[in-house]
């Protein structure tokens, strides 16, 4: 079930439509923004739709899965008198296409939308409720809480195909994807401890892969018969003929795809990161300076990043070229895009640790004197405090400390980290600086296995212990987030007001100088005609004085 603090964003398969439905507190409606090249992305509030629940005795918050099919049409049907659409301009094979925005409610009903959001093409009405909801094409693939697995076409409410699961069949299912391979389609069924394959195209359809994947995520078809694959441990490569994984990147993600041998990641923190197939480390990384990407898809040969900024989505187009060139691509709130290289991450260390690093020896490099000093105390027998101190220093960059945690620190290491940062988050994590944010972060995201154990009693309550101190403060993220965006709505309007009243100085300017060349001309009054003048009388107190004056008649 989508709740209220979940974000819908979601890019339609022809790129020309992204569904978005912020988090706050005051929307109840979902956005469908056009997308266009010719306009480099730029989408203006005129432009976007409105998807009305209400007009169709629907409710937002019943809501629980959205996808997206797409139909095509030749393009000597469009005159023919039978294609009423209007279509949008995406082409394909010489065909135009269409995409439709499809829902799935509480209580197993499907609800499919035109592209704009204003017309209602379908409704499927499933007995049971619905587990998962994908869509290959103008096919829609669903899984109910019986384990059976429907085709639906998006213009009929009958199934053309209908089984049932057989792997996984007595297994919670926490996701369900549709992959297109080798013009047809598998079914990625997920459960907490395994990942499930299965080609419907037979008459009994089968499982090709059984894989343990404890808390999979989801997964995306690669090169040469493989399969990437997102877990809780990281992402995995693995051969669809046999299951097994062949090479694995240490990264959390939560979408996937897959484009000319590179391997593009949507991390749980808002971040893409970019892998090539074969190589140990990230090729680049996608940013949004104090903000996260929301989504992203490709068109063509180029990315197209859909990010947060207030509450409203905005687009930025990235060629696969300028990913080659540099590591890290940060977006700007002045709309700009920067190589890491070019930001200057140059500060002076504080009195805490100027002492630290002389004894090390200062390298010339701060970055790598602080690398020394903190595992020197990481092996010896330092405080709480003093490792508070380090790791709270602003000497620390986001990418050196994501390397540390990567791979320069043992799990000794990386469980004494956890626990001086989580002892601190405990005590107050209004106060938590960003420096140990950042260690926080990536603990979380890289290391998960290793700090939060289930079989260890400690690790449990410590995590309790965080998750309830960080729960005021998320409680009130999404007023703040508003609060944010209404300053500045009122800075805008400020700004406006100042344009008017500068157009409003210029009108009286230019009307002095005519009075000026008028000279002696005495100023007209005004005319007023059947009855008007210049006295400002209230309707209501009019109407008031009339009822009265009739009672006492």
């Amino acid at each position: 079930m989508i709740s209220d603090s979940d974000i819908i964003a979601t890019f339609s398969p022809d790129s020309q439509t992204f569904a978005f439905r912020s988090n706050g507190l005051q929307r109840k409606y979902v956005d469908l923004y056009p997308l266009s090249e010719a306009s480099d992305y730029k989408v203006t509030s005129s432009l976007v739709n409105h998807i009305d629940y209400e007009s169709g005795d629907l409710k937002l918050e019943d809501l629980k899965f959205t996808t997206w099919c797409l139909s095509s049409v030749e393009k000597n049907e469009l005159f023919s008198g039978k294609t009423k659409r209007r279509y949008s301009e995406s082409e394909v094979d010489g065909k135009l296409t269409e995409a439709y925005f499809v829902n799935a409610f509480s209580g197993g009903k499907i609800v499919v939308f035109s592209t704009s959001g204003s017309e209602i093409a379908n409704i499927i009405q499933n007995k049971r409720e619905i587990l998962g909801m994908e869509a290959s094409g103008a096919s829609i693939w669903i899984v109910d809480d019986e384990k059976v697995v429907k085709q639906f076409d998006y213009k009929s409410s009958k199934p053309s195909k209908t089984f049932h699961l057989v792997d996984g069949k007595s297994d919670e299912i926490t996701n369900f994807q549709v992959l297109e391979w080798q013009d047809k389609v598998l079914l990625a069924v997920f459960t907490p401890t395994n990942l499930y394959i299965v080609d419907p195209s037979k008459r009994r359809p089968s499982t090709v892969v059984n894989m343990d994947l404890p808390n999979g995520r989801c997964c995306v078809l690669g090169s040469d018969s493989q399969l990437v694959v997102a877990g809780m441990e990281g992402i995995h490569i693995v051969e669809l003929q046999s299951g097994k994984s062949v090479s694995k990147w240490p990264f959390q993600a939560t979408k996937l795809k897959y484009l000319n041998g590179r391997v593009y990641a949507l991390s749980v923190e808002g971040f893409v990161s970019v892998f090539q197939v074969g190589e140990q480390k990230e090729i680049c990384s996608i940013q949004c300076q104090h903000s996260e990407i929301l989504q992203f898809t490709f068109v063509k040969s180029s990315i197209i990043i859909a990010w947060l900024n207030v509450n409203e989505p905005k687009f930025e187009h990235i060629t696969t070229e300028q990913i080659g060139h540099n590591k890290e691509i940060i977006f700007r709130q002045e709309e700009e895009v920067v190589s890491a290289s070019t930001i200057d991450t140059g500060v002076e260390p504080t009195a805490l640790l100027k002492k630290d690093l002389l004894k090390v020896g200062q390298s010339g490099d701060v970055h790598e004197d602080i690398v020394s000093v903190f595992l020197q105390q990481l092996d010896g027998k330092d405080n709480e405090s003093t490792l508070l101190q380090t790791l709270s220093s602003d000497l620390w960059t986001d990418r050196q400390i994501k390397e540390m945690v990567n791979g320069r620190l043992s799990d000794d290491h990386i469980n004494k980290i956890f626990a001086v940062i989580s002892n601190e988050i405990a005590r107050n994590a209004w106060a938590t600086l960003p420096s140990c944010a950042l260690w926080f972060k990536w603990l979380l995201t890289l290391r998960h296995g290793t700090v939060i154990n289930a079989s260890d009693s400690r690790s449990s309550k410590k995590a309790k212990q965080i998750r309830a101190s960080l729960r005021a403060s998320s409680d009130v993220y999404s007023l703040l987030l508003s609060m944010k965006g209404k300053l500045e709505m009122l800075s805008e309007q400020a700004k406006l007001r100042e344009e008017f009243a500068s157009m409003s100085l210029d009108s009286k300017a230019l009307d002095g100088g005519i009075n000026g060349i008028e000279g002696d001309q005495q100023a007209v009054e005004p005319i007023y005609v059947n009855g008007e003048g210049d006295e400002y009388v209230d309707a209501l107190d009019y109407a008031g004085s009339a009822t009265k004056v009739s009672s006492d008649k």
